[in-house]
């Protein structure tokens, strides 16, 4: 079942190789939980001067939101580790799912 991608950009232009690459990147996430209901990529600059490209990402599973924000050199890049961070977080709320307490998705 996939789910809806929503990618906006805040004060930039990017291309849509970006785009597509930000939607590519968070529909492999679904190997890891497959509840994922929606997914909002957020792209950005910032205003320091070595890492200026930022990132952010929101998914929605079941009765939580998941979100991590990373900034790079490239888009790309940020996007690469926002999803690491988002990757470990489904990880952890799946088994918090599989454990025997009901209650612990709460």
């Amino acid at each position: 079942m996939a789910f809806q991608t929503q990618v906006t950009t805040r004060h930039v232009d990017v291309s849509d190789r970006v785009r597509e690459y930000a939607q590519t990147r968070t529909a492999k996430l679904e190997q890891f939980y497959d509840g994922i209901t929606s997914a909002h990529v957020i792209l950005g600059e910032d205003n320091s001067p070595a890492e200026n490209k930022t990132a952010s990402i929101n998914i929605d599973v079941y009765q939580k939101r998941l979100s991590a924000e990373d900034a790079a050199s490239s888009h790309e890049e940020a996007i690469n580790l926002c999803v690491d961070h988002l990757r470990r977080q489904l990880e952890k709320y799946k088994s918090k799912l599989r454990s025997k307490d009901k209650d612990a998705h709460r």
